[in-house]
């Protein structure tokens, strides 16, 4: 049986009056990857604790061992007392470095990476921050392509992303605001924010629901995203995540609150809007005019992908009269054969394509292109010849499956795959009537979503008709106005 007794969890808050010492540290750190090694310079000596390979071994022997022995005030040392005071007069050569008095401090440094001097006799212990363990290098992304932008993404460790916010970002008003989720093991959650332009009151509001989370630790960035979005159920995302650092300093650039997680490459902003995830790095590199194009046919790709299917079963199936005669016959003929109802084949058509999408995530990347390229033809073609579906059918998928893919963003794009099930019941029980209804349903629900407190359809849902085109359908030039991101 497995045990999992929060009551029965000891937290490091309830050491804080224990005395630092080796036996003490070997209570809580007696893993085998834990090093512990007496260290004698002078006529003294300390202790010397950390993980190993998570250091670099040689900046320790080269910056903060080599210093005990080179020093003519260490050789001639004789306590710990006169050691910890010759460290903090500035006896040192690494610069990362922070003293610590409590037990649970030098537990969560030695933890978090970094290499602990224990003076057990003064009941203290300096921190150094020599962070070595073999991390991803800076590389562009996968996930989110880019022709003219920035090709530096964010990587996994927290330290290497802020420097890169940082990189960008040359501002004293940068403010990071570490805070620590979880109670057994701890995860670094750092919100990046400009202070004079971010609401303090976002920030705060941000901040809380971070420190609430209750888990035993952060095994996966829905956890932050949950609790983050947790303000009443929604099916469309209240965060934009993104890998990109460009996309990730415009946001915080305009004001809102980046959120980067210690060994995830993945960030969020808030608050974000609808409108929000149809615009890219990308449209603010190229020509506003092109981009304007562009944007306005990831619009109709997404009006398309959500209703096609419904609107073709439902002119198909109640309202043929509104087709013209030759598009009609030639809808028949092709649909000779087949014994299905066009409600089923679109039906089928659709939970053929999610599984094939499914298919191709879980597979290995060479191979599962492969596999999702080859089934889907084979599939296609294979249903027409067995007069299981129409040509007609499967063209209406194909174009509905691809302009979902138009949308950049998929976190996005995955609830329209759900929604236009829902399409197309409303379709077969109620006609374009039904399809109407559901569109209503679906602009009142987007409308009375809300990101921290920002609505969901922001600038749509605003009374002024020219805020509607403010960087949302078209993509204005820098010179006229201020563009968002």
């Amino acid at each position: 049986m497995w045990k999992n007794d929060r009551e029965s969890v000891k937290t490091l808050g309830e050491i804080d009056k224990v005395k630092i010492s080796k036996e003490n540290l070997k209570k809580y750190l007696s893993a085998d990857d834990i090093v512990y090694s007496a260290f004698s310079f002078g006529g003294t000596g300390a202790l010397l604790v950390c993980v190993d390979g998570l250091v670099n071994e040689q900046t320790v022997d080269e910056s903060i061992l080599a210093v005990f022995h080179r020093v003519d005030a260490f050789k001639h040392c004789d306590t710990q007392k006169k050691a910890v005071a010759l460290m903090n007069s500035g006896f040192k050569s690494h610069a990362a470095s922070t003293q610590v008095f409590k037990l649970s401090e030098v537990i969560e440094g030695v933890l978090s990476a970094n290499f602990a001097v224990v003076f057990e006799d003064e009941n203290t212990a300096f921190l150094f921050d020599i962070k070595g363990f073999e991390k991803r290098s800076i590389e562009p992304s996968d996930n989110e392509n880019t022709m003219k932008g920035s090709k530096d993404v964010f990587t996994e460790p927290l330290r290497v992303n802020t420097a890169i916010v940082r990189r960008h970002i040359r501002s004293h008003n940068l403010a990071v605001k570490q805070i620590e989720v979880g109670k057994v093991t701890s995860c670094t959650v750092a919100l990046t924010y400009m202070e004079n332009m971010a609401d303090a009151s976002l920030v705060a509001r941000i901040e809380k629901v971070l420190k609430g989370i209750d888990c035993v630790g952060v095994v996966s960035l829905g956890q932050i995203e949950e609790a983050l979005s947790a303000d009443g159920f929604s099916l469309f995302p209240k965060l934009l995540s993104t890998e990109r650092a460009d996309k990730f300093c415009a946001n915080v650039l305009n004001g809102r609150v980046g959120i980067i997680v210690d060994g995830y490459p993945v960030t969020f902003i808030a608050p974000a809007c609808f409108s929000m995830f149809f615009q890219t790095p990308d449209d603010y590199s190229l020509h506003f005019v092109f981009m304007s194009f562009i944007r306005m046919i990831r619009y109709a790709c997404f009006a398309l992908s959500l209703s096609l299917p419904a609107i073709y079963l439902a002119v198909v199936s109640f309202h043929g009269e509104i087709i013209p005669a030759r598009l009609a016959q030639s809808i028949m003929s092709a649909k000779l054969g087949v014994p299905f109802s066009a409600f089923f084949e679109i039906f089928f058509m659709l939970i053929a394509f999610e599984i094939l999408i499914e298919a191709g995530l879980r597979l290995p990347q060479g191979m599962g292109q492969t596999v999702s390229i080859v089934a889907g033809l084979v599939v296609g073609d294979s249903a027409i010849n067995a007069k299981l579906v129409s040509p007609a059918v499967v063209m209406v998928m194909a174009v509905s499956g691809i302009t979902c893919f138009v949308i950049p963003y998929q976190d996005f794009a995955n609830p329209i795959r759900l929604i236009r099930l829902v399409f197309i019941f409303a379709a077969q029980l109620f006609s374009l009537f039904g399809v109407v209804v559901v569109t209503i349903c679906t602009v009142v629900y987007l409308n009375s979503i809300e990101s921290f407190g920002l609505p969901y359809l922001a600038p749509f849902s605003q009374y002024s008709v020219k805020s509607w085109f403010k960087d949302t359908f078209l993509r204005g030039r820098y010179s006229d106005k201020k563009v968002y991101r």
